[in-house]
């Protein structure tokens, strides 16, 4: 029996269960009411989750669905204050991105209270006049030639037909039928762009009025390309875009009070960064075969 107790695992046993009492016994004697934290379900959220029933299905909430979100909500707040006992939230992409992006919210909801000053509106008009602008139009016509149809052959057609242009002959002897047709009255740059491709348009943009000059090349083949007519680009008056001007305005100052604010805010840490490890590191993503 005497060396029965000295046994040192029948010790660390008896040692565990006197602990687990002990801690049974606190547990039952804790005041409830002062050392718990509180999770008030006050009307203020009561009317919050009221609210947001009746947006998603349209109808008010009767006493059973208004308790089961209550429940929900009490759920929903014991679970995120564990978890945000227990450290949860850090190193999760997710959650870093979402309270990031309710800051953000923040800042716009601070940057857009006040109303813009209408000289200063037309200030920022006048310093971007060229954006409001009707830009320059360009009126064309072109010759089309199918890659897809003619293959290597597409060239040397296309070049056949510019010497004949040349001379006067009618450009309706030539090409393959193209879906958009081949008159293109008043178009600018943007509208070009998005038929032909950037390529084509800015090749249009240097053409000299009144000659047939090619190839110019395109997502769709070859075109022969004469210009008709050019129009300058024509100023905007300042009441025909106001409502246009002061959603700029109004967007740019968010954008410059957000990064006041940021700077600001990052003013308050010290940001240590491994240079070395990010020279590292970009060197070797360069020499990465690129898509």
């Amino acid at each position: 029996m005497k060396s029965l107790l000295k046994e040192p695992l029948l010790h660390f046993f008896a040692l565990g269960a006197v602990i687990f009492a002990l801690n049974a016994w606190r547990e039952k004697t804790r005041p409830t009411d002062v050392s718990a934290p509180r999770i008030e379900v006050t009307a203020a959220v009561i009317e919050r989750l009221r609210a947001g029933f009746e947006r998603q299905f349209g109808k008010a909430p009767d006493a059973e669905d208004l308790r089961g979100l209550v429940t929900a909500h009490i759920r929903e707040e014991v679970f995120c204050r564990e978890a945000l006992a227990l450290a949860l939230d850090r190193d999760d992409t997710i959650v870093r991105r979402r309270l990031a992006q309710k800051m953000e919210f923040l800042t716009d909801d601070l940057a857009g209270a006040a109303e813009p000053d209408d000289a200063a509106v037309r200030q920022f008009f006048d310093k971007n006049a060229a954006h409001y602008a009707k830009p320059a139009q360009v009126s064309f016509r072109h010759v089309y030639f199918s890659k897809e149809k003619r293959g290597a052959g597409a060239a040397t057609a296309a070049t056949g037909a510019l010497t004949a242009l040349a001379k006067g002959a009618s450009d309706e002897a030539f090409g393959d039928p193209f879906l958009h047709g081949f008159e293109f009255a008043a178009r600018d740059a943007q509208e070009i762009t998005a038929l032909f491709g950037g390529e084509f348009a800015a090749q249009v943009a240097a053409l000299r009025e009144g000659e047939w000059t090619g190839p110019l090349t395109s997502s769709y083949g070859l075109h022969l390309v004469r210009v008709d007519a050019r129009g300058a680009m024509q100023p905007a008056s300042f009441d025909a875009v106001r409502a246009t001007v002061v959603r700029d305005f109004n967007e740019e100052h968010r954008r410059t009070a957000n990064r006041e604010i940021f700077e600001k805010l990052r003013e308050r840490y010290q940001v240590a960064v491994d240079e070395a490890v990010l020279v590292k590191a970009a060197a070797a993503a360069s020499k990465l075969p690129q898509p």
